[in-house]
């Protein structure tokens, strides 16, 4: 196969992923999951305790000022709990960290039961917020603004107070929890 016939046949293949209004969910879904992406748990506190979901949709935006973007479901109880909170902290994972990534992801479990599903998991306070003790990274953020992203919200957290360590990060990458080479 010439590299003209791969390019014309990889063409065509992604072609039949879109709709007549842009690609499906599922197409898209699977586009972006080739995309390596880091691993994060999002935590808040609540007056039932401590709250968090796991989030790959997490980014630094700015340096000056320090802002930090999340993407969460518009329907994410954890989003309800940051927005009253008005602060979070986002946990950077490890490798070895994918029992407390799935913890954190499972649907139909409250924000809060995360904490105790794994079968507990250790956490300190940092700045007022539960920080997971396994974290290669913390950043402390206070809700900025808000804005609609489809069935997401984007919220901008100004960065507070951030701490580091070294290690590896857990990346998700296919639909499967991956280590650096």
């Amino acid at each position: 196969m010439t590299a003209s016939t791969a390019s014309a046949a990889q063409q065509t293949r992604l072609a039949r992923s879109d709709g007549p209004h842009g690609p499906h969910g599922s197409a898209l879904r699977a586009a972006f999951a080739q995309l390596p992406t880091g691993v994060t748990v999002v935590t808040t506190t609540t007056a039932a305790g401590p709250a968090g979901a796991t989030a790959s949709a997490v980014c630094s935006l700015s340096l000056e000022p320090p802002l930090v973007l999340l993407g969460i479901g518009a329907r994410s109880q954890t989003l309800e709990r940051i927005l009253d909170s008005g602060r979070f902290l986002v946990n950077v994972l490890p490798v070895g960290a994918s029992a407390t990534a799935s913890a954190f992801a499972a649907p139909g479990t409250s924000p809060e039961a995360r904490f105790t599903s794994v079968p507990s998991v250790p956490h300190h306070p940092y700045e007022g917020l539960p920080a997971l003790d396994e974290a290669l990274a913390w950043v402390a953020c206070s809700v900025h603004r808000t804005y609609p992203g489809g069935d997401h919200v984007i919220v901008i957290g100004h960065v507070d107070h951030c701490r580091h360590g070294e290690g590896q990060p857990l990346v998700r990458h296919a639909g499967r929890y991956r280590r650096l080479a």
